[in-house]
């Protein structure tokens, strides 16, 4: 890259913050529902992350009403893996040294609304601009996500650098957008596609401060 990116997306989960504990809480939801007799139908995940809804509402949009105590067990669940979220060790040394050049930053994520709560948690004191699915309706690759961002920045698509776990979601429809866009594979060494650590962003950078 000839010249620094005027904003950098990251990925959440995967990318800048792991999970302790995993329960898929909502897969068993699914489950359940199937027992019941539901279908399972080919957008179920994509509408668990493109409403804007508490679970019990989220669930009835689906035509899922699961029992109290089942609902009660959900939301202990999500918390207890929300209790669980943990930063990666490269995450806190490559955005200080980036919010100190004053790049912009910003998150793209497909989840479910509850799991939004992490970036205030544990990021607090970096400034995101924030492109959620559940609050986008819309997930990625879908181009209304990377639009959102395009039209919420005021830059042009060549500034924006993406960077996330996922090629698909974050590398391949990133740069099919006509954005800059970075693969993170960690433990694996970077190429001309792919990063191994978010530290490797910091050399993307044209002028690159050493910590």
């Amino acid at each position: 890259m000839n010249t620094s990116p005027a904003l950098i997306v990251f990925d959440l989960y995967g990318t800048l913050v792991q999970f302790g504990i995993k329960h898929h809480p909502f897969r068993k939801i699914l489950l359940w529902a199937r027992e019941q007799g539901r279908s399972p139908q080919p957008d179920d995940a994509r509408k668990l992350m493109t409403i804007d809804k508490d679970c019990g509402e989220l669930l009835a949009t689906l035509g899922i009403f699961p029992p109290t105590n089942m609902l009660t067990q959900l939301h202990q669940e999500i918390q207890e893996e929300l209790a669980s979220l943990t930063l990666f060790d490269d995450v806190l040394p490559t955005l200080d040294v980036l919010a100190k050049q004053e790049i912009q930053l910003a998150i793209c994520s497909n989840l479910a609304k509850p799991y939004g709560v992490v970036i205030d948690k544990l990021l607090p004191q970096f400034k995101f601009a924030r492109h959620l699915s559940y609050e986008i309706g819309a997930i990625k690759p879908d181009r209304e996500i990377y639009e959102s961002i395009v039209t919420g920045s005021g830059l042009a698509p060549r500034q924006i650098l993406f960077i996330g776990d996922t090629s698909l979601a974050d590398y391949e429809g990133p740069t099919q957008f006509g954005f800059r866009a970075k693969h993170l594979v960690r433990s694996q060494p970077s190429d001309s596609n792919s990063i191994g650590s978010l530290t490797d962003v910091l050399q993307l950078l044209t002028h690159h401060v050493t910590q």
